[in-house]
């Protein structure tokens, strides 16, 4: 028979297994529901709008790089941005020429498509990334800052799920139209939006539009970036069009880039780089349709850095500085060759050509921050584990 205090333990386990669960279970909702605090807004400047030059933040940041030698090239007007009717010498005009110089438009090998998706993080995202999850598919992310910094869970699911997170800018605007200061807080400010959200630096960015010109590259260089465009408009969905070009229409066009890709066969010699969005239901649906016709074509669809053989396609993780650039010319980047020693500024580079960055860097990340998303799953997890055993 058991004694007295054996019936009182089993009385007590028997009452505080469901109750501890209901404790555990109201704690993580309560912690649940506070999960979208993890970025500050007030922290950051407004959304959607060119952030001030003359902050101490972005004074900070251009003390630290040298933009005495960029280019003189006249700023360009318009969002899109208006194409002048003489293209200045020497400018290298992506938007009104074509020109590309080293940016990186197209995978050095056939066959490999480099798929990519602008603007987000949005509402369209989660879906999307269920669907890419799903058939097993990693994809670039060309992030807003602003949308980081309202939707930042999403931009850590996008990066525990093992895509590629990489900069569209602060506010979407065409940068051959800000000064070169202006372009510096454009990308310093996403650039922090992100890493304070993953623990990543990113390294890749697109310009909105494409919009790039020699000016342009010499700042983002400076900054430390590679620059992706795509492969012309060949491989533009035209999402982004919708609803003015019918759903139909974007997807049917696209497939149709996508068979004459296939029919050259041996006259490929390289991949390509496409231009899609996580806007709306309707890109969602979009890239669905494209994706699955792409997969019957027997493409390998991956990420751009993937399709570059870009083993560490950051700058740092959790403060950590990674590898060098990219080299778009081969696809090749430093981690794949002779891993430089140090970065330009003198700090000591580490060579993570086999760290496994996507789940080392988040969860470091945020344990150090203190995310209330992981405060959830341990609180949950922990509540669930003591209730069981009792």
């Amino acid at each position: 028979m058991f004694d007295s205090d054996d019936n009182n333990k089993r009385n007590l386990h028997r009452i505080s297994r469901p109750s501890f669960i209901a404790i555990t279970t109201t704690t993580a909702l309560c912690i649940l529901s506070l999960v979208s605090a993890a970025l500050n807004p007030a922290e950051f400047p407004l959304a959607s709008a060119v952030p001030a030059v003359d902050s101490p933040q972005v004074k900070k940041w251009l003390s630290e790089i040298d933009l005495s030698g960029a280019p003189t090239i006249s700023l360009n007007s318009g969002d899109p941005p208006d194409c002048p009717k003489i293209v200045e010498a020497g400018v290298c005009y992506w938007t009104c020429e074509d020109c590309s110089a080293d940016d990186v438009i197209e995978c050095p090998d056939k066959n490999n498509w480099g798929i990519t998706f602008d603007d987000g993080p949005t509402p369209a995202t989660p879906p999307l990334l269920q669907f890419l999850d799903e058939k097993k598919i990693k994809a670039t992310f060309f992030l807003v800052g602003s949308n980081v910094v309202k939707y930042p869970e999403m931009v850590v699911q996008e990066v525990r799920a093992g895509h590629h997170l990489a900069s569209h800018t602060w506010s979407h605007r065409a940068l051959t139209t800000l000064s070169n200061e202006q372009i510096v807080a454009e990308i310093k400010w996403t650039e922090k939006a992100i890493e304070d959200a993953t623990g990543y630096r990113v390294r890749y960015m697109r310009p909105p539009y494409g919009d790039v010109d020699n000016r342009v590259r010499f700042v983002l260089k400076k900054l430390g970036y590679t620059i992706v465009n795509w492969s012309g408009d060949t491989f533009d969905s035209n999402d982004w069009k919708i609803p003015e070009i019918s759903k139909t229409n974007v997807i049917s066009h696209f497939k149709s880039s996508l068979d004459a890709y296939t029919a050259a066969g041996a006259n490929n010699t390289k991949g390509f780089i496409s231009l899609e969005h996580d806007l709306s239901a309707d890109t969602v649906e979009v890239a669905r349709s494209l994706i699955g016709h792409g997969m019957q074509s027997n493409l390998n669809i991956m990420t751009v850095s993937e399709c570059l053989h870009d083993n560490v396609p950051y700058m740092a993780v959790n403060g950590t500085v990674l590898g060098g650039p990219v080299n778009p010319a081969n696809g090749t980047s430093s981690q794949n060759g002779n891993t430089p020693s140090q970065d330009n500024n003198g700090r000591e580079l580490v060579d993570t050509s086999r760290l496994d960055l996507p789940n080392s860097a988040v969860s470091s990340k945020i344990l150090q921050k203190g995310s209330l998303a992981t405060l959830l799953w341990i609180s949950f997890s922990a509540g669930m584990a003591i209730a069981a055993s009792v």
